[in-house]
């Protein structure tokens, strides 16, 4: 019965910690879902005579690619791309637009313009370029920062060069929300498109939505693991009453053993043991008749004795010849012929 309850103990104990990683690890995979909808868009690059879309794919691990040809001035797709449409619905579109569409400049501006970059080119734009802040897709970068002066890399295209190419690709059903200007430096201009805005709010939904499941989910599996403590706070119960039985009837079959044991350990130790009246019989029978004792001093198998009355010679002697003194040390004597003596009380041979 003791087994099989060790048996119960262990596989309770199993399942609570099983049960607590698994809740644990939980977490991450789902956080990490959350994440992973804010990436993955659509990315569209314009090619001569047409233009190419691909999605990376996290569950196949791959890549869904197409490509849109011109023909009679409007862009129809060369193979199968109702996956991309489809997707398009749900993701964000990129439009890596071609060198030729990008300008770069690079300008110096002080170090405290940082604070709002955006405000600070859009200002200082008309004096760096012939163009007006509404004139272009512009974006900019830090490149360093050196005695309160700050170099800016801007990128920027003109809108009535990249309208009408956004006009079409929204024509073809993959409408624009970002601008690459410059994928190397990461500049890229957010559109507002009401898909974006769309996808936007569906996001932290779905964040709010997945933590409160996440919350739920621990929740519940707290309350598991509260069962499974309970439950294994019971079994380690019943098995201490039962270790406590078990050992009452082990004491009661073995209560004869065990006096005769302890008789004979405590009639062996008796035999070891130097009582003081042995150690004053070894005293008389040893010291001369002239030798008075002082002070005697026995405790934890040690002692202390002084002497005075006979030739300390004599006495040291005496004491020396005593059986049961061992480690016999003679300290300085306080009083002209007394001998005093520290000594350890056991038996030759034990």
């Amino acid at each position: 019965m003791s087994a099989l309850s060790w048996v119960r103990r262990i596989g309770l104990r199993s399942l609570l910690l099983r049960q607590g990683y698994i809740w644990t690890a939980a977490v991450g995979p789902v956080l990490a879902h959350i994440m992973r909808r804010e990436g993955s868009p659509i990315v569209v690059r314009p090619i001569p005579g047409g233009f190419t879309a691909s999605l990376r794919s996290l569950r196949s691990k791959g890549e869904l690619q197409a490509r849109w040809q011109e023909e009679d001035r409007r862009w129809r797709p060369e193979s199968s791309s109702h996956r991309l449409l489809h997707a398009a619905r749900h993701r964000s579109v990129d439009l890596e637009l071609p060198p030729d569409f990008t300008l770069t400049q690079r300008v110096k501006l002080p170090e405290a313009a940082l604070t709002n970059l955006s405000e600070a080119i859009a200002y200082g734009l008309p004096t760096w370029s012939p163009f007006e802040i509404d004139e272009v897709y512009v974006k900019g970068s830090v490149d360093e920062v050196q005695a309160g002066q700050a170099r800016i890399r801007l990128s920027y295209a003109l809108r009535t060069k990249v309208d009408p190419l956004l006009v079409r690709l929204e024509d073809a059903g993959l409408p624009a929300d970002r601008l690459v200007l410059d994928a190397m430096s990461g500049h890229s201009v957010t559109l507002a498109t009401p898909k974006l805005t769309r996808l936007r709010r569906a996001r932290r939904i779905d964040g709010a939505l997945a933590i409160m499941a996440v919350s739920l989910a621990l929740l519940l599996g707290s309350l598991r693991v509260m069962v499974l403590a309970q439950r294994l706070e019971e079994a380690e119960t019943l098995l201490r009453t039962e270790i406590a039985q078990f050992r009452q009837e082990e004491a009661l079959r073995a209560t004869y053993a065990a006096f005769v044991a302890r008789r004979a350990a405590v009639s062996e130790r008796r035999t070891k043991e130097v009582g003081a009246y042995e150690l004053l019989l070894a005293l008389a029978e040893h010291l001369p008749d002239e030798a008075l004792v002082k002070t005697l001093e026995i405790g934890s198998g040690r002692g202390r004795i002084d002497l005075s009355g006979s030739s300390p010679d004599a006495a040291i002697k005496a004491l020396r010849r005593i059986p049961i003194l061992q480690n016999l040390k003679i300290e300085p004597s306080r009083e002209p012929g007394s001998v005093t003596a520290g000594f350890e009380i056991s038996r030759k041979g034990q």
